[in-house]
C-alpha cells in the first residue's frame, strides 16, 4: 500500500482496521472509499472521521446509520444488478437471496414509492465482476444500470465500478472505455475503480521447501515447510496455484502437499524437468493479493517471514514470526 499509494487516488476498504490503515497509508492526500456489509453503530463516527466515501449494504442499513454521519463522507449505496456474470455462486454478489447490495428491483421500488428515502444519496458502488479477466460484463452491467435507473443516476455525483477485476497488459480495455464513457456523458458523473487484485496479485510469492519425498497408491508426494493454511484461497478455489520451474510435459511429477494434519492441504499435481530432492525449493507465484490477509495459524505451524525485494534484486527481512506471537494469537499473555 505503501509503494501503491502515489500512484493511486486512494483505496477501498471493508472494516474499521482496514479504513485505520488505509488513513494512516495516505494521510491526508488520497481518498477511502468503504463499502461493508458489517458497519457497525459505534464505530460510524469513526468512520466518518477516516471514510471519504461510504456505500451502505442495504436500505435498512441506510435508514439505520446515514443519520449518524449524514453529509461528512459522501454516502451512497451498493448495487446489486442482479445480473449475474460469475459461475460460482461463492463469489457471485448477484446469486439468489444474495447478502451483498440492494437488488436494483428493490431500489427502483423504493425511488418510487419513498423517494425521500435516499435524500442524501451522493452515490452508488457495485463489485459484481469477481475474477473478469476482460470488461466485456462491465459494460454490461453499465449498461443495465443506465437502461433502469439512469434518471436517479443523473442526480448522483459519483459510481464505484468495484473490483474483482483481473485484467493484464494484453486485456482489451474498449468495453472499459466505453462504460466509462456511458456513464459520464449520460449521467455526468465520476468514476470509481478498484483494481486491487490486478495490480498486487503477482508482487508477492511464498518460497517453500521440500522436507519430505515418498510415494503414496503410485504417485510421488513432495511434502513442503508450508500449508495451504499460508495460502488458503488456494484450498477455497479449488484452483492449481501457479508454481515456478512447472512444465507440461516434464518427466518428474509430484503431489505437491503441505505439512499440517489437514488431508485436503495440498497444492495439486505439478510436474518439473528436474526431480525434487529434500531441499529443493518450490516457489508460489501471484501470492501478492490473499495470500497475507488470508493466512493463519493452524497446527502451529509459524507463518512465513516477510521478505521485500528491493530495486537492486537483494531481499530485506521485514517480518520473521516466533512461538510468543502463536501463543498470544491463541489467547496467552
Amino acid at each position: 500500500m505503501e509503494l501503491l499509494a502515489p500512484h493511486v487516488a486512494g483505496f477501498s476498504v471493508s472494516s474499521l482496521f482496514e479504513a485505520k490503515l488505509a488513513r494512516r497509508v495516505l494521510g491526508g492526500k488520497g481518498s477511502v472509499h468503504m463499502t461493508t456489509p458489517g458497519l457497525r453503530k459505534e464505530e460510524m463516527a469513526e468512520l466518518a472521521g477516516l471514510c471519504d466515501h461510504i456505500s451502505f449494504n442495504s436500505l435498512s442499513q441506510w435508514k439505520a446509520l446515514f443519520p449518524l454521519v449524514q453529509d461528512r463522507p459522501a454516502c451512497g449505496l451498493r448495487i446489486n444488478p442482479q445480473l449475474a456474470l460469475v459461475e460460482d455462486a461463492r463469489y457471485n454478489p448477484c446469486r439468489k437471496h444474495s447478502k451483498l447490495g440492494v437488488p436494483l428491483s428493490a431500489l427502483e421500488a423504493a425511488l418510487t414509492a419513498e423517494p425521500g428515502l435516499v435524500q442524501g444519496l451522493t452515490g452508488i458502488h457495485f463489485h459484481t465482476n469477481c475474477d473478469c479477466r476482460d470488461f466485456k460484463p462491465l459494460l454490461a452491467t453499465v449498461r443495465r444500470l443506465v437502461e433502469r435507473v439512469g434518471g436517479p443516476l443523473k442526480k448522483l455525483s459519483w459510481v464505484n465500478l468495484g473490483g474483482g477485476y483481473m485484467y493484464g497488459p494484453e486485456t482489451d480495455t474498449a468495453p472499459f472505455m466505453e462504460a466509462v464513457k456511458l456513464l459520464r456523458e449520460t449521467c455526468g458523473v465520476e468514476v470509481f475503480i478498484e483494481p486491487g487484485a490486478a495490480f498486487a496479485r503477482g508482487s508477492g510469492r511464498i518460497v517453500a521447501s521440500v522436507i519430505d519425498l515418498f510415494e503414496s497408491d503410485g504417485a510421488s508426494v513432495a511434502v513442503l515447510d508450508t500449508t495451504v493454511n499460508h495460502m488458503p484461497e488456494v484450498f477455497e478455489y479449488q484452483e492449481p496455484p501457479d508454481v515456478a520451474g512447472t512444465a507440461a510435459d516434464g518427466m518428474h511429477k509430484y503431489l505437491l502437499a503441505g505439512c499440517s494434519c489437514l488431508a485436503g492441504d495440498v497444492f495439486g499435481e505439478h510436474a518439473f524437468n528436474e526431480p525434487l530432492t529434500v531441499g529443493s525449493q518450490v516457489v508460489f507465484y501471484d501470492a501478492g493479493a490473499y495470500t497475507m490477509p488470508k493466512w493463519h495459524w493452524f497446527n502451529g505451524i509459524s507463518l512465513p517471514s516477510v521478505y521485500a525485494l528491493t530495486p537492486e534484486g537483494g531481499v530485506v527481512l521485514k517480518k520473521s514470526y516466533e512461538y510468543r506471537e502463536f501463543e498470544t494469537h491463541c489467547g496467552g499473555r
